[in-house]
């Protein structure tokens, strides 16, 4: 039977918006060595936990980044997630169960073709 008091509300665990951008550039540098760059932005909206939107989790803005040298066979790369070390609850269960999102994560990518 359906509650009345659910109607109309918004499901949990549906974000209401959601916006993706990216920029990303490749230039030159050198004779056959570019500069390679991307960043990213996501902005996850306001987050229901529970079918009567009560518990809810205000919207999220994250950055990622990635930046480095590519040659004709090769490339490394830096790059960053959650560049910004935004701390927020990524997920939440009934009887107040949380899940941390990811703080910031780096590292760095080397790539040769064979």
């Amino acid at each position: 039977m359906e509650d009345p008091k659910v109607i109309g509300n918004r499901p949990p665990l549906l974000t209401k918006d959601t916006i993706n951008a990216g920029f990303q550039v490749h230039a030159p540098l050198a004779d056959g060595l570019n500069v390679v760059g991307r960043l990213d932005y996501q902005m996850i909206g306001t987050t229901w936990w529970d079918p009567y939107n009560v518990t809810s989790r205000d919207p999220v803005d994250l950055l990622d980044l990635r930046a480095g040298l590519a040659g004709e066979r090769w490339s490394v790369t830096a790059w960053s997630k959650n560049l910004t070390d935004k701390r927020y609850n990524a997920e939440f269960s009934p009887g107040g169960f949380l899940w941390r999102a990811p703080p910031r994560r780096y590292g760095l990518d080397f790539i040769y073709k064979f």
